[in-house]
């Protein structure tokens, strides 16, 4: 709650450099991974094999065989048992860069550089026949559809290809697609030179296929401008992958356009169904695991999308370097990197070993038919095989009890941000603050940007959670925006037990945040957000919320439509008891000033000679307020609204079940909550701090608590104009200022509402027992303008005890009331969910 105070490169990769154009950006996600295993080192591969001179760019495994594609034309292929090299298949003319196998093992696909796919039949390891096309220039990828019996090419002129086995001899050829990529380094060797001296072995293994390639008989077909979809992408297509959902049988793109695009496709055709927008990272490799696609990204991303409902549901910071190569087991997960290592990651996204042992670049990764060995390839020319027959229960070993808690993880990192609003030697910090939570919004599968506010004040956050569209629906998603902000308070270590900023921001409002994000992403996870969910989460409100009303109105757009505001900003009346805060008071913060025109004076020369300002200054504020707090200025009570008999009622409820209170009447509770005040905090003076000087300045810092349904501006009105009144009369010498420095209004909710009873309904399924309906007599600048600007209601959820210690010392929070608290938001978001919307 507010206490509102005055203001890429690949270098070292020996691939050429057409295959991999793009050069590597920053991560779009730069801050502290969520990941919450600790990357256990592997033991060594069980088994290494040397692939020559090249380096390994494609992998494929069937039960009896490994087979490699490098930058060399030709495919080789090592037994699985023995790991010794079986044969040799030669024919392409430019390095392999993708393979794949039928489903029934029978067949294996190569694409190429030369602009060509070989078929071979796996059984007598000779080419069947030869899919060729020009002008495309490298065929990235290839995937071959068994009950389609279809091959579809991933192409570097942003092009997919698609080709129909069974209507093959329609289209059948006796050219050579001669515009493909081979090397014509030969074509221009003079007859005096020695070649076998000048020429690598990638070079003699083209000279090798070109002969092979001429002197072979295989049927070529070609492929035609109708299966050719021209500009699929705005990037080259590195990706191809087949799958199945709820549209039926999809083929899945991924390019260095950062998109990934859905296709519906049928023996006869291929539609767009779904854009995945991505961002500048483009899409190197894909896998599904469970109806979630997988995709590796530039920048070192592993992008995570649900194929059900197309959500973007997490964004794993993976790597340190783009994520080249991706590998789906039953459980688990394995990504290779430019960076090196080979990660392995569980079913709830979590790292859970690390292989390191290549010496270059992962290229490549594939699984054995049993899945009990990862092999993969890289640039330093090795193939290592890795034994991944490891059970679950092993791997749990490697958790740290506490990170076991993704919720408490994250927690824990955004406290050590020292995020104090309102002081500049802490602005950068804040900033980073800010960064590391849009982080946490994209790794846990939402879209979120910065807000920028003023020079020298802090962002506001905006993350959104997509909700599930169903067209069955006979009523509009709701729309819920969440509340909060990631500034805290200063803390004075000296007077903490412990580092104040391991706890300082726990429960006001960190935590709640956080307990609140966590439980949007579950539910998204699980695929039961039926709603639109955004989140609004500020750096200022500890500091008067400066600026959030400009901005908040600036980015209405961006913000959308809003149904219902949820907050969860305050705390119970005591350590048992749950509660429902249904209003605030509002406060206007204003300075008195009453100066001299003369400089700071002695009193022992000057005093009783001169109108002295700081007895002024007390003669004006004890005019205020009477002896008995009473508030003096006129009209200050005049639109207090009246107090009705359901809310009697909810007094008194709240003195018969909370114990803490006992001590207190009705009506000192009403004083606190639902009365407006008027308060003097401090009168600061001029001049040397010692008992003999005359100050020439006085200046006093006073606030007033304002409730329904006082209007604000008439109060700021009347509380100026009986300054000036009080000042006239003293006939003084000295001069008066009046600066209001920050107002925020007062909000009133309706605890009989349809939002506040699923609150409660949900709140006593959690605690076994209804909420206490409260208010309170701070101050949230944002709740009234929020329901202002959208023509939305706000329900109010306090997450912490009376005892958090919030803006004070050894602030804290109970866990039970934070992992409460999650389930609370999730369970809530689902009941609102069910409220009818008119379409």
């Amino acid at each position: 709650m507010s206490q509102t105070s005055n203001p890429e490169s690949l270098e070292g990769l020996a691939v050429p450099s057409e295959y991999f154009p793009i050069q590597r950006s920053a991560s779009p996600t730069p801050l502290l991974s969520l990941n919450r295993f600790p990357q256990k080192q592997e033991n060594k591969p069980s088994h290494t094999i040397t692939h020559g001179e090249n380096s390994v760019l494609s992998l494929a495994c069937s039960d009896r065989y490994i087979f490699t594609g490098s930058q060399g034309p030709h495919i080789q292929i090592w037994n699985l048992i023995t790991f010794q090299q079986e044969a040799v298949l030669k024919g392409h003319l430019g390095g392999v860069l993708c393979l794949t196998l039928s489903n029934d093992q029978k067949m294996l696909f190569s694409s190429s550089g030369d602009c060509t796919v070989r078929v071979w039949d796996v059984d007598t390891l000779k080419c069947l026949y030869v899919i060729q096309v020009c002008d495309v220039g490298d065929l990235f990828s290839v995937v071959y559809c068994d009950e389609l019996d279809t091959v579809y090419i991933g192409c570097q002129n942003t092009s997919i290809l698609r080709f129909d086995l069974s209507t093959k001899e329609n289209h059948q050829t006796h050219n050579f697609p001669y515009s493909c990529n081979y090397s014509k380094f030969f074509d221009n060797i003079p007859p005096t030179t020695n070649a076998c001296e000048i020429i690598s072995s990638v070079e003699e293994e083209e000279i090798d296929a070109k002969i092979c390639a001429e002197q072979e008989n295989v049927c070529r077909y070609e492929v035609h401008d109708c299966m050719i979809y021209m500009n699929s992408h705005d990037g080259y297509v590195y990706s191809l992958l087949l799958g199945e959902n709820k549209d039926g049988r999809i083929l899945l793109s991924g390019s260095g356009d950062g998109d990934v695009k859905v296709w519906s496709i049928t023996k006869n055709s291929m539609e767009l169904l779904k854009v995945l927008k991505g961002t500048d990272a483009g899409i190197l490799t894909l896998a599904i695991q469970d109806e979630l696609l997988f995709c590796g990204a530039q920048g070192g991303d592993i992008k995570i999308y649900d194929l059900e409902t197309y959500h973007h549901i997490r964004s794993l910071m993976a790597h340190d370097d783009d994520v080249l190569a991706l590998a789906a087991g039953d459980n688990c997960l394995f990504s290779g990197s430019a960076d090196g290592t080979i990660k392995r990651w569980n079913k709830t996204f979590e790292i859970l070993n690390t292989y390191k042992d290549h010496t270059g670049i992962i290229l490549s990764l594939t699984l054995s038919p049993n899945k009990s060995l990862l092999i993969s390839g890289a640039n330093d020319q090795l193939i290592k095989f890795w034994d991944i027959n490891l059970t679950d229960d092993n791997c749990q070993e490697a958790i740290i009890p506490e990170t076991s808690d993704i919720m408490l993880y994250a927690l824990k990192k955004w406290i050590l941000l020292r995020t104090v609003s309102g002081k500049p030697k802490y602005l950068e910090e804040c900033f980073r603050g800010a960064k590391f939570l849009k982080n946490v919004f994209i790794q846990l599968g939402a879209e979120s940007e910065l807000i920028p506010i003023a020079t020298g004040q802090n962002p506001l956050v905006f993350g959104k959670f997509n909700g599930i569209s169903d067209f069955k629906q006979q009523h509009k998603q709701l729309n819920i925006l969440v509340y909060g902000h990631y500034d805290v308070i200063d803390a004075d270590k000296t007077k903490w037990f412990t580092n104040p900023f391991e706890m300082t921001g726990v429960t006001d409002n960190k935590g709640p945040m956080i307990a609140a994000i966590c439980a949007v992403s579950e539910l998204q996870q699980e695929k039961k957000l039926k709603a639109n969910v955004s989140f609004l989460i500020e750096g200022e409100e500890e500091n008067g919320s400066i600026g959030f009303d400009k901005t908040v109105e600036k980015f209405k757009n961006l913000i959308g439509e809003v149904d219902v505001i949820l907050l969860s900003n305050s705390y119970w009346l005591d350590d048992v008891t749950p509660c429902l805060t249904y209003g605030l008071r509002g406060v206007i913060l204003a300075t008195i000033e009453i100066s001299s025109e003369e400089s700071d004076l002695h009193s022992g020369m000057q005093g009783g000679a001169v109108s002295q300002p700081l007895n002024d200054m007390i003669q004006v504020l004890a005019k205020l307020v009477s002896e008995d707090n009473y508030v003096l200025i006129p009209g200050f009570y005049n639109n207090v609204r009246p107090i009705t008999s359901y809310e009697e009622q909810l007094y008194e409820r709240i003195l018969e079940l909370n114990p803490s209170k006992s001590s207190e009447t009705k009506e000192k509770l009403m004083s606190k909550w639902r009365y407006p005040s008027f308060t003097i905090h401090k009168i600061d003076v001029s001049g040397p701090k010692n008992v003999t000087i005359i100050p020439r300045k006085a200046e006093a810092s006073v606030s007033m608590r304002i409730v329904p349904d006082q209007d604000i501006d008439d109060i700021v009105k009347s509380f100026k104009e009986f300054v000036k009144e009080i000042f006239s009369e003293l006939r003084t010498k000295n001069n008066l200022r009046i600066e209001i420095n920050n107002k925020a209004d007062w909000w009133l909710g309706d605890p009989k509402n349809q939002y506040f009873k699923a609150a409660e309904q949900v709140i006593k399924q959690e605690w076994g027992v209804k909420p206490l309906y409260i208010r309170e007599g701070g101050s949230i600048p944002a709740i009234k303008l929020l329901e202002r600007n959208f023509n939305a209601v706000a329900i109010h959820l306090p997450m912490g005890q009376s005892t958090d210690q919030a803006h004070l010392n050894n602030e804290r929070i109970r866990l039970k009331n934070l992992q409460a608290g999650k389930r609370i938001f999730k369970n809530l978001i689902s009941k609102l969910s069910e409220i009818k919307k008119e379409k």
